[in-house]
């Protein structure tokens, strides 16, 4: 007769008293799960919404986009060799000798004499001084300001003066971000909706803070086609691009009049600035900008909606030398809590390579795949015209 020796049953837990919730096995309570995921940061990317989104976005042919860009003529010059008063002859540099052209007038900023150019020469110009009544010296690094023309009448036309136009340029940057799904999961029922659906919108918000990292911190680049490999190619940021006006504060007690102070400069160039335009530009800061401005400016702020369809809202702050329009940047707080770009957003441009804007790709899968692939995709770039109409503030003490 077989040897059966049955293994020993354990004895079942035993309740004592009244039966509580706990007491119950963790899967037989049902979970109260708000039916949603909650998207970290769903509004992450100002920057690429409001110059894509609201401002508009400009279709590139070419992976290589350029536009030439035209300054204003430069109107200073600088005396070299010190004058009497009465004077017939100043000499300047033979750089600023080029702006100069015969029947300009001439204002000696620090004397305020006004000077009339008979005849331009490299170095060397022969004036007639003290226009309008009272001749001064003239010392050397005196400023010498191109007021404009006097001409006779019936002269001649007089010498043609302009400047070269300059060109620049930067990429499109093909942004990937692949996801997929197992065939399992995609029949799987699951508390905040499917996989599928919760899982796309995450990976569109991280597709998007991919591009605005992008094009606030990227590099133009190109690494050439080598061993079968295609070319690949960055695409320049802000950060990248604006060279003129980098202010660091670092170690500078900032008060309302240094913040006025900086916007005096930021606020000058571009269609945004006071001198040519509409006298209104954005910065766009880390949270740590906001509570620096707010303490000293927030009888000076106004909550503006910028654009109903996108969600897109700002402070607005007014200083005696335009509006800006304050817009929290979260991906600034994450590593540069200390920065913040003033944007003039008439001199920038999302742009993106024809048919090539962002899409989300389906079927990427391979045909025997049980499951599913997608990929967000974008071939993107910025455009950032007259670097000089914007600004990068950093250095904040955080």
């Amino acid at each position: 007769m077989p040897d059966f020796n049955p293994a020993v049953r354990p004895d079942p837990t035993i309740i004592t008293g009244s039966r509580g919730p706990e007491d119950h096995v963790s899967q037989r309570v049902v979970l109260d799960m708000q039916d949603r995921i909650l998207l970290y940061m769903p509004s992450a990317t100002p920057f690429t919404t409001i110059t894509g989104g609201i401002k508009g976005k400009r279709k590139a042919f070419n992976r290589q986009f350029e536009w030439l860009e035209k300054d204003f003529k430069p109107r200073a010059a600088e005396v070299t060799t010190a004058y009497t008063a009465g004077a017939t002859t100043v000499i300047v540099s033979a750089t600023d000798a080029t702006k100069i052209a015969a029947n300009d007038l001439l204002k000696n900023t620090r004397t305020n004499e006004i000077l009339l150019v008979t005849t331009p020469a490299t170095g060397s110009m022969t004036v007639v001084p003290g226009i309008g009544g009272g001749s001064a010296d003239g010392a050397v690094g005196d400023k010498l300001l191109i007021l404009g023309s006097s001409y006779t009448d019936y002269a001649t036309i007089g010498t043609f003066k302009s400047i070269t136009e300059y060109r620049n340029y930067n990429y499109t940057q093909i942004f990937r971000k692949p996801f997929g799904f197992t065939g399992r999961d995609l029949v799987t029922e699951l508390y905040g909706g499917d996989d599928k659906m919760t899982e796309t919108k995450w990976q569109g918000v991280e597709h998007k803070r991919d591009i605005e990292y992008a094009l606030l911190f990227g590099k133009r680049h190109l690494i050439a086609a080598a061993g079968g490999v295609h070319e690949r190619t960055m695409t320049g940021g802000l950060d990248w691009a604006i060279n003129t006006n980098r202010w660091d504060v670092t170690g500078v007690s900032l008060t309302k009049r240094a913040f006025d102070e900086f916007l005096e400069e930021g606020l000058r160039w571009g269609r945004g600035g006071y001198l040519q335009g509409s006298g209104t530009k954005y910065l766009f800061h880390a949270s740590r900008w906001g509570t620096e401005i707010n303490s000293w400016a927030d009888n000076k702020l106004e909550y503006r909606v910028l654009d109903k369809q996108y969600g897109m809202s700002a402070t607005e702050y007014v200083s005696p030398h335009g509006r800006v329009m304050l817009v929290h940047a979260p991906i600034l707080d994450e590593f540069h809590p200390d920065m913040a770009f003033l944007v003039d957003v008439n001199h920038v441009d999302y742009v993106y390579l024809r048919q090539r804007d962002t899409k989300l790709l389906s079927g990427r899968e391979a045909n025997d795949l049980d499951g599913e692939s997608y990929e967000y995709f974008s071939d993107c770039g910025l455009q950032v015209e007259f670097e000089q109409s914007h600004a990068i503030l950093s250095g904040l003490s955080v």
